[in-house]
């Protein structure tokens, strides 16, 4: 028999074995049929550019091995899939600028399918028809300046009112006065994007206090564990053809859950919204909701549909929870830590703003030392250690190194935020 003949041999028993026994019996013959196919394969040398340097690591040591190794840029072999790990400006700058166009799509991940719909969403989707129209929708309705100035006074009302729910929480004896800056923000940005889509800062009806009430709480924590585990390794991921037979890590069954949490508080909202518009109950358009519901094409149809409009509904509310709350957190954190930064920042802000009345958005552009505090809260604490993962359409060259088609681009945040080429105290 052939080395082909043989691991495909291996492979059929090994499923086989999955199906008569169980899940850990597939795993263990796997790695054996794995490590015989290694053994007796032979290395042939090639004239075109190798792969970066790189070995095969479980996914959380990437950071560790690539100082290590002291690489900017690392291949990782995951299955059939050629996983990229960057840390270098340049290199990503290569990536993201230079080769935009190549690289430019997602890769058709198990978590990004489900929270997306089957891909009807934009930050997710691959790239194609759909990914073309989400994109256009966005940048031209959703997140236009226009569109920002028209949901000022939405922004203004949840900004008094976290002011309201920080004074009672330091006032409430039942606490001491203390207030918890992760749940404050966390649920200060749920507050927002809630008031933004929806009209309404609470799903529930809250706390006398201004906090959240249960359900508030339930979709905040579902929708930080859908973030928890979007684009985290699943081995379905990078071996497709168990995708829909079995969950061997548990991450369907947990993401499956998280998506229900949070879109039973807002599914039923999202299809009453578009019958009022249907019957005429509704005329104004006040949020962006109404918004996306009023989208028509050529023809004067609804351009989106309604599955359409909850994948990207969901979408926002996940990319608007994370990162500002974050940064919040660790801005506050590094400046309680160092004294000398809280001290500077409280100077500007009494020179910009006074103590006569509250910070405005229109106050921003002239606090240019707080603005800087909370750009290196997310350079040194990032939400993620990688960005969203981008995917080659082609094969191409990088860096001199040759980049497959179909491989997965990681580009390191902290690799990127504290590289010390670039930064002296990173």
């Amino acid at each position: 028999q052939t080395l082909e003949h043989r691991e495909m041999a291996f492979a059929l028993l090994a499923f086989c074995l999955a199906f008569l026994f169980s899940p850990f019996s597939f795993i263990i013959f796997s790695i054996f049929a794995l490590y015989y196919k290694k053994k007796y394969s032979n290395k042939s040398a090639s004239s075109v550019p190798v792969l970066p340097p790189g070995q095969n690591p479980h996914f959380y040591v990437l950071h560790k091995l690539m100082e290590e190794m002291n690489v900017e840029i690392m291949c990782t072999r995951l299955g059939k899939t050629h996983v990229i790990t960057v840390t270098s400006p340049e290199i990503a700058c290569e990536f993201l600028r230079r080769q935009d166009a190549v690289f430019s799509s997602r890769p058709t991940f198990m978590s990004a399918s489900l929270i997306s719909g089957g891909y009807l969403s934009t930050v997710l989707t691959p790239m194609g028809d759909q990914w073309k129209k989400m994109k256009r929708i966005l940048a031209s309705h959703i997140l236009s300046p226009a569109r920002h100035q028209w949901l000022h006074g939405k922004r203004v009302q949840e900004a008094d009112h976290l002011i309201h729910y920080v004074y009672n929480q330091c006032m409430n004896s039942m606490t001491g006065g203390l207030v918890n800056v992760r749940v404050t923000a966390q649920h200060y940005c749920g507050n927002v994007i809630r008031k933004i889509i929806f009209s309404e800062r609470f799903v529930g009806v809250g706390m006398e206090d201004g906090g959240p009430g249960a359900e508030e709480i339930e979709q905040v924590n579902a929708l930080f564990t859908i973030l928890k585990y979007l684009y985290s390794f699943c081995i379905s991921d990078y071996i497709p053809c168990l995708r829909g037979l079995v969950d061997l890590d548990g991450h369907e069954r947990i993401m499956r859950t998280a998506i229900a949490s949070v879109t039973k508080y807002q599914d039923h909202a999202i299809d009453e919204r578009i019958k009022s518009w249907a019957n005429g109950t509704k005329k104004v358009e006040e949020d962006l909701l109404d918004v996306l519901i009023m989208l028509k094409d050529s023809d004067g149809s609804p351009l989106l549909s309604p599955q359409e409009i909850k994948s990207q509904i969901l979408e926002l509310m996940l990319a608007t929870v994370d990162n500002p709350s974050n940064a919040v957190e660790w801005a506050l954190a590094e400046m309680l830590n160092k004294p000398e930064t809280l001290e500077k920042a409280m100077e500007e802000l009494d020179r910009v703003v006074g103590r006569e009345r509250l910070v405005q958005e229109s106050d921003l552009p002239n606090l240019n030392y707080v603005k800087a505090c909370v750009k290196e809260a997310f350079r040194l604490h990032p939400i993620a250690p990688f960005n969203v993962p981008h995917v080659s359409m082609e094969d191409t060259i990088v860096a001199g190194y040759f980049i497959p088609k179909g491989s997965h681009v990681l580009l390191s945040r902290p690799g990127l935020g504290r590289n010390p080429r670039v930064w002296e105290d990173a």
